[in-house]
């Protein structure tokens, strides 16, 4: 950030970095009144689907469309965590739709994601991550093995995907193989909550704990093996740039 200001001192290229100035300010802004205004009531209105259900149900048919938008809104900006989101839609649209309306949210959050970085760059990912998580992520510079080990994180319930796909932008990987690969990864993680918000719309209790629990079990398993993966790439990074 020091280097960004100290640039601006600088008169080359002023007309571009004043559009990056406003644009980076005009994002920050818009998403700190939504926060503010609405951060809390989402928060929870989601949490609760029974109620999240009778607040849909007064958009009758656009109901879905506007699901989608707080799914994509909750991709770009964390003020909700995903699995609330995703029982909950479970809960009022039933698995297989639930599963549906959820990944096309999170396509459109993700491509709004990768469109704001293209357009501004580093500076807007700052915005979003702080830089000590940033510096966490130094295995996404090991671009040989970059496929595989995105499918393992997206595959793995409890990682920081979003905050993946906001830097996956600077790096040599296609967005369409991006797409596909994290798409795929997500499905297992995505059903299994739509499954547990579909069991708790009809009452199955027993169901929807036994969905909870193995799901539960599953992402502490997978935060720990997420932990030691990043853990070998970043030592396997730090000896490849000692050699270099």
């Amino acid at each position: 950030m020091t280097d960004f200001i100290k640039s601006l001192k600088s008169k080359e290229n002023l007309a571009s970095k004043i559009i990056v100035i406003t644009g980076v300010l005009a994002v920050i802004i818009t998403f700190a009144v939504i926060y503010t205004i609405y951060g809390k009531e989402l928060w929870e209105l989601v949490s609760d689907p029974v109620e999240f259900r009778e607040w849909l149900s007064k958009y009758k048919n656009k109901g879905e469309i506007i699901f989608v938008a707080i799914r994509a809104f909750q991709t770009v900006i964390k003020i909700i965590p995903a699995e609330p989101l995703e029982i909950g839609a479970g809960y009022i649209f039933g698995t297989w739709w639930g599963f549906l309306w959820c990944m096309l949210g999170t396509g459109i959050g993700s491509i709004v994601i990768v469109i704001l970085t293209k357009l501004f760059g580093y500076k807007i990912v700052q915005v979003f991550i702080s830089k000590e998580k940033i510096e966490s992520l130094t295995f996404l510079k090991n671009t040989k093995k970059l496929g595989v080990t995105l499918f393992i994180i997206y595959l793995i319930p409890g990682t920081p995907k979003d905050i993946i796909t906001y830097l996956i932008g600077f790096t040599p990987m296609k967005m369409w193989v991006f797409f596909l690969i994290t798409g795929i990864a997500r499905i297992p993680a995505i059903i299994t909550s739509t499954m547990c918000g579909a069991a708790l719309g009809v009452k199955n209790w027993t169901a929807a704990i036994i969905i909870y629990a193995v799901t539960l079990v599953f992402s502490i398993i997978g935060f720990i093996v997420y932990k030691r993966m990043k853990g070998n790439l970043s030592e396997q990074n730090e000896i490849e740039d000692k050699v270099d």
